[in-house]
């Protein structure tokens, strides 16, 4: 009797425990995302000491020194000063005239040139235009509970609660048998 009695109660506070992390997990509404990658833009034949800007939109994203091969390297993440977007148009200058990239360079998330061995390379005329749009993959949610529309894992977290319920019922209705 009295170890049904202590089962009652390990039960009660189980189950108590669960409800409480349910409704925290539940209505939290937090989630993990998954982080984009900047996307990076290189070259070679510049001079050495040469200065590239990149730009989209007309606002700055970075800027490069071209070193004494003459390659140049900049990285644009998503947080730079130009807003990027997936499939913007990226123009360049080298020491202040505007430059052509070939291939046409488009912003995209971790995304590099088609020729990846020598990156894009550098024309006299003005700013190309993007050949076409890529969109980013969907990552979806990294997180346990969704956003959204995305209601299924609650409804699990729920399931559990409701379990957890179901247990502290029966061991009351068997204690109240055995007393």
């Amino acid at each position: 009797m009295i170890l049904s009695k202590g089962l009652t109660k390990l039960g009660l506070v189980v189950a108590a425990a669960a409800i409480m992390f349910t409704a925290s997990m539940s209505f939290a509404g937090t989630t993990a995302s998954a982080q984009t990658p900047p996307a990076t833009f290189y070259g070679k034949a510049l001079k050495s000491g040469d200065k590239i800007e990149l730009f989209i939109a007309g606002k700055s994203c970075g800027t490069a020194t071209a070193n004494a091969a003459g390659e140049w390297s900049v990285s644009v993440p998503t947080t730079a000063a130009c807003a990027p977007t997936a499939g913007a148009a990226v123009t360049a200058t080298v020491n202040g005239a505007a430059v052509s990239l070939s291939p046409a360079a488009t912003w995209q998330g971790g995304g590099l040139p088609a020729d990846v061995a020598n990156g894009y390379t550098i024309g006299a005329a003005a700013a190309a235009t993007p050949a076409g749009t890529v969109t980013a993959p969907k990552t979806g949610n990294a997180g346990l509970l969704g956003a959204g529309s995305d209601a299924a894992s609650r409804w699990l977290v729920l399931g559990v609660a409701i379990v957890a319920l179901g247990a502290v019922a029966g061991t009351r209705a068997y204690a109240g048998r055995q007393g």
